[in-house]
């Protein structure tokens, strides 16, 4: 029971973005992400040809009201006029319900006729309608066709009849067709659209047969659309057929349309591929039937195994998130969305439409979620370290000044080495600090100098001290590491990261130098430049290259770098509390006042140095409060005697 309560969460964080995105919450962001994603123009076809009703049309044939259907006839007659050049199919997106003038009926009627393969229009009305059975009511269907309108009778028997209904989604965008309709509620008298069978009568001439796409319980399907508002339209208006200015080569062997193709005729939709332009409801045909020809359609996969599979998902990661460390989190997170974009971009080239905002919508909010999980997880940790450190907190006093006294405090340190003379301080700020400074005899002509700064104050700072300066006086005097700085730090940090809960890091400045030769090889993990100055200069930083702090990442490399010392020669080493030293008006001292300081007392000692520093950065700092330890090392090389003769 105790192993199972820790998927409890997961499990419950899982269930809620299920439900959330089962719900809808982002459904209309999930919509146009598709539309972004997977509405992209295309290459139209040069076989589908629009003729436009148009503002040139009503310039030479008055308000389109005005109208009657000699002006479509006599399109149609153009059309028909060379029979070795007539369109391939004709699809009139008008709808001629009813009779009006005789002769104009029977006009466009024989037209039609001897034009050949003319799809006319019509249309069915949807709403509410009760359900019988048996003589008794038993539903209520919403979207039930109430009523139908087809061509006049003679219009009717010469042509073939598409319906031309369109519906938006609810956010006003067509991105659906409706395949067929059934005026009398079965199958037997279903009529297909419009697009479908002008592309139907084009593939039957050419001895192939149309594939329909796959469609919902209702009838439609995924428009996957190849060209924005425009792009099928060549400006070719029924005005220029009529008057002559169009040759028949445009129209010959192709798929025709005839339609509205001006505002006033209010046969515009918002589609997915442009949501700023409407597209003519003619041109919605034309990427209707491109699209049925190019065999192009789409499978729409149903919501409830999307969902299904989005639970399983977001559990498994959301386990992987609470097992992942908080640094990391958000790459995986990241890594997560991109992935599941790639993935949707493919089932979409594989011929299946899902919701490309589910699963990133799903992930960033498990990371969120996780994110407060571990606060509260580190939150409790937190708590109880603070209840144990109350109790340990008088033993922690001791260690506090275990660590003051384990810096070296007597000078000379080796009193009988002529070679060099040496000195440090570490004056602490309010809080025991981290700093510390170290020097010791490897062998008899190898002396290892240390400077460094552990992150943050206190006593855990003092206690992460103690540490690394046993370490690095460990390791450096161990023979494996040949007293290579690089080679010591590296094996110092690897030891620091892999026992370091609490993510503290030092800064560390190492230094060995040969004794007999002046030789001095160093290597820095992230500490302050060094000051050097050689006999009869002034100092100067010596600004070698950093690596990373020690604690940061366990693989670490560091370089080593060689100094020359000749005798005489004055090597001084510091913390950031020198530099970083705040006066009231919240200015740093810097590393230029530093050298101005250490160059005003260079011919001292290294005491009188580190006391002329030190002076300088009290006088600077004046009342305000110190800002962090200060702590220095200065190393004065005489060289040997056989070196300075």
């Amino acid at each position: 029971m105790k192993r199972f309560k820790k998927y409890i969460f997961p499990l419950a964080a899982a269930l809620l973005v299920t439900v959330l995105v089962g719900l809808g919450v982002i459904k209309r962001m999930d919509r146009w992400m598709q539309d972004w994603l997977f509405q992209r123009p295309g290459v139209t076809s040069g076989d589908i040809v629009i003729i436009g009703i148009d503002e040139k049309a009503f310039d030479l044939l008055g308000p389109y009201n005005t109208w009657d259907r000699n002006i479509v006839a006599s399109v149609l007659e153009v059309l028909a006029e060379d029979p070795d050049k007539k369109p391939a199919v004709t699809a009139v997106d008008i709808l001629y319900v009813g009779e009006s003038f005789e002769q104009a009926d029977q006009r466009l009627a024989e037209a039609a006729r001897d034009l050949g393969n003319v799809i006319t229009a019509c249309m069915a009305e949807f709403g509410e309608k009760i359900v019988w059975e048996n003589g008794r009511a038993v539903s209520m269907s919403s979207s039930a066709i109430v009523g139908y309108a087809e061509p006049f009778e003679s219009l009717r028997d010469c042509t073939t009849q598409g319906h031309i209904n369109a519906m938006s989604d609810v956010d006003g965008v067509m991105r659906h067709g409706l395949l067929y309709v059934d005026p009398d509620g079965t199958p037997d008298s279903r009529v297909y659209s419009m697009a479908c069978e002008t592309a139907r009568t084009y593939l039957a001439q050419k001895g192939q047969e149309l594939k329909l796409p796959k469609v919902s319980a209702g009838g439609h399907f995924y428009i996957p659309y190849t060209a924005r508002p425009g792009g099928y339209y060549d400006d070719v208006s029924v005005a220029g057929v009529l008057s002559g200015e169009v040759p028949a080569d445009y129209w010959a062997g192709k798929i025709v349309l005839i339609g509205p193709y001006a505002p006033a005729l209010q046969d515009a939709y918002f589609t997915p591929i442009d949501k700023g332009t409407q597209m003519y409801g003619v041109e919605i045909q034309a990427n209707v039937i491109q699209s049925l020809l190019e065999n192009k359609g789409k499978t729409e996969a149903s919501d409830l195994p999307q969902l299904i599979l989005l639970f399983l998902i977001c559990a498994a990661v959301m386990i992987l998130f609470l097992r992942t460390k908080v640094s990391r989190g958000g790459a995986l997170c990241a890594g997560l969305i991109l992935l599941s974009a790639l993935f949707t971009f493919i089932l979409y080239k594989a011929g299946f439409v899902t919701h490309p905002l589910w699963m990133p919508f799903a992930v960033l909010i498990l990371y969120i979620l996780s994110l407060a999980a571990h606060y509260i997880r580190a939150a409790k940790e937190r708590q109880a370290l603070a209840l144990e450190k109350e109790r340990i907190e008088a033993e922690l006093s001791l260690a506090v000044r275990i660590q003051e006294s384990a810096l070296p405090k007597e000078f000379p340190p080796f009193p009988d080495r002529k070679e060099f003379d040496i000195f440090a301080s570490m004056t602490p700020a309010k809080e025991v600090g981290g700093d510390f400074y170290d020097f010791f005899l490897i062998d008899d002509d190898h002396l290892g100098l240390v400077i460094a700064d552990v992150s943050g104050k206190g006593v855990p700072a003092a206690l992460f001290m103690m540490v690394s300066m046993a370490l690095l006086r460990h390791v450096a005097m161990n023979e494996v590491y040949e007293k290579s700085p690089s080679k010591v730090l590296q094996a110092v940090n690897r030891q620091i990261c892999s026992r370091n809960p609490e993510g503290m890091f030092v800064t560390a400045w190492l230094g060995i130098l040969e004794i007999s030769t002046g030789k001095l090889m160093a290597s820095n993990a992230g500490h302050e430049y060094p000051a050097l100055k050689q006999a009869g200069e002034s100092f100067e930083l010596f600004k070698d290259r950093h690596g990373l702090v020690l604690g940061g990442i366990d693989m670490t490399r560091y370089r080593e770098y060689e100094m020359q010392l000749e005798p005489g020669a004055k090597l001084f080493v510091y913390t950031d509390g020198v530099a970083e030293a705040t006066n009231a008006r919240d200015q740093l001292y810097g590393t230029d006042r530093m050298i101005e300081a250490l160059r005003s007392g260079e011919e001292g000692t290294p005491e009188e140095i580190l006391d002329t520093v030190k002076n300088d950065v009290q006088v600077f700092v004046g009342s305000a409060p110190q800002f962090d330890d200060l702590t220095m090392l200065c190393l004065h090389y005489h060289g040997t005697e056989k070196s300075r003769e």
